[in-house]
């Protein structure tokens, strides 16, 4: 018993001991990547030729540092000139087969630009090159990677190609990480875990200048190849307007995952391009195309928002003989008579389309539908105009006006403010019009006017004015109150509780208002009589103050009776009579405006149910 005891706490002790060393080892690990990316610069550099480089290379060293280093090519350097018929590049390779850990810090390579330093056929357990500066091209070519550190490029400055290919094992991990690229960087290579981050591709118009402008180039080249895992983020592809030069291209290539994050560039030419596992893309901010023309991406890991798609980027990329690329997106009319690459261009717009419906992203969904039927649209107007029809036209008109009205049924909001601006629009014209709600027609003005000018141009107060305007007999009021009081005992009590208010109100129009509008007389004679001059600009300005206050007092009339008769209108046609059927000019814009509510409404209708039943 005690035997087993001891061997089980052996074991444990071995076990934990084990973990503990494996703990220790990735500390190491991590410490040693930290210090090595600290770099300092202003170190000055000691110029050696590539000989010497070859000699710290091959050395008997399984860990080689070259740092603070320039190297430049001399004379004694020819035998590592390799002539490639139309140029020669310069060829390191190793002496002996045997796996290194290779660290390059703040070195200058300074060869010719016709002569590209080539790495070639090294074993490499670790790779870093921190703080390095390349002024000619440079390829690492068959590179063997046996060690589970990544290959770390950081802080480099790039001036002009970098090249990975020839590889037929895939390297285990590549960072690069705040680099310059001036030219472009080509990854050429099977890669289980590649990451690009926060680096800068400046096309170099003067670099550029001197190769093909009859093809295109691209700053950063991941074709055809195979990439487990691989993450771009934060990162800026200017093409200094060079139109033969594209940012990213990712054709044909089989991605296991995708991660693209916060990334500025021109094009990304993803045709032919298969994501297998998941797809996340996001802040992807793209000026000019992206190509997409059999863009394969898992249904159920894909995570796109449209935002990042959208504004008519989508692109069909075909190649002439010149292997310059050409974009077709269905603008112009040269490309609309094409019915091959519209039905190619269709299909990879309704395959994210039906990616977001599927997912619930209702937003992505509506805003891909509408970039779906502007194109449809176009293609409508095209048609039409080669080849005129009344179908097609009607098409195409109901479909510009789905987009102004309400972006193809896919906006309830948009639609009910399109509807209240008809509402308003109507309004406006009924305060052209009479009303028999609000009164206000030619006679109307001319009344007010009379009453008012009689008060300016005589010596009668405004009560008094007021009295002689009064339309009511007062007769009849008095007839009402002496009947109130002599029959009062016969009169049931219902009407006496009828007939009360009427007395009280009659007595308070025509008793009791002109007494409260006394306050109000500001003119006690005619305008004539007034006197000095001063009191005549007082009364004057008066006069235009009031003018003023009864005009916006008939604004406001106008324009919530106008309202009110509007909605009547736009909401109830077919139901009760028309209140302005007297008035030609109102009767006639009721009918049209109830015509056209009924049309806007029902639209608005449909696009509100489409809606609530996606989210369903």
């Amino acid at each position: 018993m005690n035997a087993n005891l001891l061997k089980i706490i052996l074991c444990s002790l071995l076990f934990f001991g084990s973990l503990y060393a494996i703990s220790q080892e990735d500390s190491i690990i991590v410490e040693e990547i930290v210090d090595e990316e600290v770099v300092d610069e202003n170190v000055d550099r000691v110029i050696i030729s590539l000989t010497d480089l070859d000699k710290l290379l091959n050395s008997n060293e399984i860990e080689v540092v070259i740092s603070d280093y320039e190297i430049v090519s001399t004379e004694l350097d020819n035998n590592f000139l390799i002539d490639k018929i139309f140029y020669s590049v310069y060829k390191i390779t190793p002496k002996e087969t045997i796996s290194k850990k290779v660290y390059f810090y703040n070195c200058s390579f300074n060869l010719s630009d016709q002569s590209p330093l080539v790495f070639s056929d090294w074993q490499l357990n670790k790779l870093n090159i921190i703080g390095c500066e390349f002024l000619g091209p440079v390829e690492f070519n068959y590179i063997s990677h046996n060690g589970k550190y990544p290959f770390i490029i950081e802080n480099c400055i790039f001036h002009d190609d970098v090249k990975f290919f020839g590889n037929a094992f895939p390297i285990n991990n590549i960072s690069f990480r705040k680099n310059v690229f001036n030219t472009g960087l080509w990854i050429d290579i099977p890669v289980v875990n590649l990451t690009l981050d926060d680096c800068r591709f400046f096309a170099n118009p003067e670099k550029f200048s001197n190769r093909d402008e009859e093809k295109n180039h691209y700053q950063l080249i991941i074709s055809d190849k195979t990439v487990d895992y691989l993450e771009i983020t934060s990162n800026i592809f200017d093409n200094k307007d060079l139109f033969n030069i594209f940012s990213i291209s990712l054709e044909a290539a089989e991605i296991g995952e995708l991660i693209m994050i916060n990334n500025q560039l021109q094009t990304i030419n993803l045709s032919y391009a298969e994501v297998a596992k998941s797809l996340l893309i996001d802040s992807l901010f793209v000026d000019d195309y992206i190509g997409i023309l059999n863009f394969d991406f898992p249904e159920t890991n894909t995570n796109v928002p449209w935002y990042n798609l959208g504004g008519e980027k989508f692109s069909i990329f075909y190649t002439e003989e010149s292997e310059l690329v050409i974009p077709y997106q269905a603008k112009t009319d040269t490309e609309l008579t094409d019915n091959l690459k519209y039905n190619d261009l269709m299909s990879a717009y309704t395959k994210f389309n039906t990616l977001y419906h599927d997912r619930g992203d209702i937003n992505s969904a509506n805003s891909s539908y509408v970039e779906i039927k502007d194109i449809e649209t176009r293609k409508q107007a095209f048609t039409q105009k080669i080849n005129p029809s009344l179908n097609n036209l009607i098409n195409y008109k109901l479909n510009v006006f789905l987009r102004f009205f309400s972006d193809y049924a896919t906006n309830p909001g948009k639609s009910l403010i399109q509807s209240l601006w008809v509402l308003l629009g109507f309004t406006v014209l009924y305060m052209f019009s009479f009303s028999r709600w609000d009164g206000m027609n030619y006679r109307y003005y001319v009344h007010q006017f009379h009453r008012f000018s009689n008060y300016i141009t005589t010596n009668d107060p405004i009560d008094v004015i007021f009295k002689k305007e009064i339309d009511f007999d007062n007769s009849d009021i008095q007839e009402l109150r002496k009947k109130l009081q002599m029959e009062g005992k016969e009169m049931p009590r219902i009407l006496k509780l009828f007939g009360g208010p009427l007395h009280f109100l009659g007595k308070f129009r025509y008793d009791i208002i002109p007494g409260l509008i006394k306050g109000l007389n500001f003119q006690p004679g005619s305008w004539e009589n007034i006197k000095p001059r001063a009191k005549k600009i007082r009364s004057g300005l008066i006069i235009l103050l009031i003018t003023m206050l009864f005009l916006v007092y008939v604004f406001i009339v106008k324009f919530l009776n106008s309202l009110l008769l509007s909605l009547n209108s736009f909401v109830v046609i077919g139901f009760g009579a028309l209140p302005e059927e007297d008035e030609w000019f109102a009767m006639y814009l009721s009918i049209i405006e109830g015509i056209v509510g009924w049309f806007l409404l029902t639209i608005f209708t449909i696009t509100l149910l489409s809606q609530v039943l996606q989210s369903a």
